[in-house]
């Protein structure tokens, strides 16, 4: 069966022969002269025990929890063992580890419980290791859960969750949208930060300028809109200026073709009171944004407000549904080494390549306008340039 488990093996410290694979599925998969060249791994030292552990070896990825049981019934006083998982070398566990860490906890409980371990050989009325690997190999590779009744009073339960996207990095020059409404009726159910942040979320204010405007924390202010980005329930976008460039994307085939987007659309960008234009009128309108013409150069040659679409939500739907893309302009120095001899405070700092205009402004509070004329005067033209991604 191909799946992402290539094998499942239960291995034990045994008081003779050191750490053996007494069971594994498919059977035979490690043979013993490969497992003897990383067995000290699988039954590590005792501190290490209770830890998810993970090891690369013959072009494999094993993924394990040992785990340590004290008693005097056993050779040495202790049972060592381990159920450990083999992958790809190149495969991604962090979604087994949950799995293999519970796995570990239930023998662990069972052996306690029922000496389920200690008299594998003498169990009648429960299914034999083997067969337990040889279902949780086969369901978690075809279902990615498994489930196996052990006795009347355990039960091996386990599933695999997608990994959680990795959380977006929020910048103070990002401007928050909120794309589903929150009911905040009960007060008492939300955070108060967000309580406190969510009426400048607008669509125009951006993130250090909600931290000024509610004179809370900008780290916290991040955390809350991490947060609600994370439950999509806000979006991020650049913030909005008449000099801004924007381009459409692939993805306004989407737009083409989701009915539902089209009538979405039409409401979303129509001045309040307007009649709604055709939907044709609005797509060839988004189709035709170029690459090279700042946006308020696009509104005077479209008289966009005279068919009734305002120019801001028109921007903003476009961005948050992917099918526009801005293009940000990075100021950088032709000689970036004489940024190393200037003082800290240093507007010329800001020409380093890596901060936009967007950034720019919002680190010196002023808009579009006031950072090109400051450029003008920092620096001479053929000093630094533009570029334009």
């Amino acid at each position: 069966m191909e799946g992402p488990i290539k094998c499942i093996f239960y291995s034990e410290f045994h008081n003779i022969y050191g750490t053996k694979i007494f069971y594994q599925y498919p059977e035979g998969f490690i043979a013993n002269d490969v497992f003897e060249g990383f067995a000290e791994f699988i039954i590590p030292k005792p501190k290490l025990c209770g830890k998810v552990i993970t090891l690369t070896a013959f072009d494999y990825k094993i993924l394990g929890y040992p785990v340590l049981l004290q008693d005097v019934k056993y050779h040495r006083n202790a049972l060592l063992f381990n159920l450990a998982m083999v992958f790809d070398k190149h495969t991604d566990t962090t979604i087994y580890h949950n799995i293999i860490r519970k796995l570990g906890t239930i023998l662990r409980t069972l052996e306690t419980e029922t000496e389920y371990l200690f008299n594998q050989s003498k169990v009648r009325d429960q299914p034999d290791l083997l067969k337990i690997l040889e279902t949780l190999y086969i369901e978690l590779n075809s279902y990615g859960e498994s489930t196996i009744t052990v006795d009347d009073a355990n039960t091996i339960n386990v599933k695999l969750f997608n990994k959680p996207p990795e959380p977006i990095e929020i910048l103070d020059h990002q401007v928050p949208v909120l794309i589903e409404e929150i009911d905040t009726s009960n007060a008492s159910e939300w955070d108060l930060t967000l309580l406190q942040i969510l009426p400048y979320i607008d669509g125009v204010n951006y993130v250090s300028r909600i931290s000024k405007l509610t004179e809370i924390d900008i780290n916290l202010v991040k955390s809350c809109i991490k947060h609600l980005v994370y439950y999509s329930i806000v979006k991020m976008v650049d913030i909005f200026q008449y000099s801004n460039i924007y381009n459409p994307t692939p993805l306004i085939r989407k737009l083409a073709s989701n009915l539902d987007m089209q009538s979405e659309c039409s409401a979303f960008i129509t001045t309040p009171g307007s009649t709604i234009c055709s939907f044709e009128t609005i797509f060839m309108l988004y189709a035709n944004m170029s690459t090279d013409t700042p946006f308020r150069e696009y509104c005077t040659e479209n008289e966009l407000t005279s068919l009734g679409i305002d120019e801001r939500s028109f921007i903003i739907f476009g961005v948050i549904n992917g099918f526009l893309r801005r293009k940000q302009r990075y100021p950088i120095l032709n000689n970036l080494k004489l940024l190393e001899k200037l003082p800290q405070n240093d507007k010329k700092r800001l020409l380093n390549g890596n901060k936009s205009f967007d950034e720019i402004c919002c680190i010196l509070s002023v808009g579009m306008d006031v950072v090109e004329k400051l450029l003008s005067e920092i620096a001479e033209p053929d000093q630094y340039t533009v570029i334009w991604k």
